[in-house]
């Protein structure tokens, strides 16, 4: 199937743009209804939010193969570009514009109400933070997510990234706890959770950790390891556990695979 592109903007930064990507056939009016997930059978919309630790060591760019196999699978994706840490996008900046850049993409169009949401490694982060509060129910996919702020800061993960992510909040006496979302169970309708048993950025204590604080919070919570597979191997398509977990997992909008 060939790939059709868009683009989005939400805001006035350039960094505020959602890529679009979509079948290139032109569709009749009962197919552009499957597209938007109108009905069971149908291809779920998939919103893609890429890591990166919050300063773009990645954009959404990076996402563009992964978007191209879900729409080879029959899905329309969106890939949301946010600010990053060091051009205005500094806690809770970034939050603000994925929060802003899902009710972008629901008033172009209200298929993407029931998208599911797919965060890596901190844009794991940035879905939570975006849903915490809604009751709307959502359906979440975090890929090796870095969202337990505190915890990250703990155990050093990226480097200075969480300092930098949040140096004006803590400066004006804020937490790094209230930077770390905190969804309540009507937040989700289903949360999965695909950790890589290779990760090189994301350790096994901080996985551990959210899962835990989770289940705790009593989240409607899945989650699965993938064997042999590093961070990056999650949303690289030609990788097997794209190939054979994440792929799958999105296809079928949620997830049945426990650890």
């Amino acid at each position: 199937m060939s790939v059709s592109y868009g683009r989005l903007d939400y805001g006035t930064s350039p960094w505020q743009r959602i890529d679009l990507y979509g079948p290139a056939e032109e569709e009749t009016e009962a197919e552009t209804a499957a597209a938007a997930g109108a009905g069971p059978g149908f291809a779920v919309p998939v919103v893609l939010v890429h890591g990166g630790f919050w300063r773009h060591d990645r954009t959404a760019q990076d996402m563009e193969p992964l978007a191209s196999a879900l729409v080879a699978r029959g899905h329309r994706v969106a890939a949301v570009e946010y600010r990053p840490s060091w051009d205005g996008g500094a806690w809770p900046a970034a939050a603000d514009d994925c929060r802003a850049a899902l009710r972008a993409l629901e008033h172009r169009d209200a298929g993407w109400a029931g998208a599911t949401l797919v965060g890596h490694s901190v844009g794991g982060h940035l879905v939570l933070a975006s849903i915490s509060g809604n009751a709307d129910g959502a359906n979440v996919v975090l890929l090796a997510p870095v969202a337990d702020i505190a915890e990250a800061a703990r155990l050093g993960v990226g480097g200075g990234a969480v300092r930098d992510f949040l140096a004006a909040h803590l400066t004006a006496g804020g937490s790094h706890d209230q930077a770390t979302p905190d969804p309540d169970p009507a937040d989700l309708r289903s949360l999965t959770v695909v950790a890589a048993e290779h990760d090189q950025a994301v350790p096994h204590g901080l996985t551990a950790h959210q899962l835990e604080r989770w289940a705790e919070r009593g989240l409607p919570l899945t989650s699965v390891t993938v064997p042999d597979a590093r961070h990056m191997h999650l949303v690289n398509p030609e990788r097997q556990a794209c190939r054979t977990v994440v792929l799958p997992l999105l296809a079928g909008g949620t997830s049945n695979t426990e650890e």
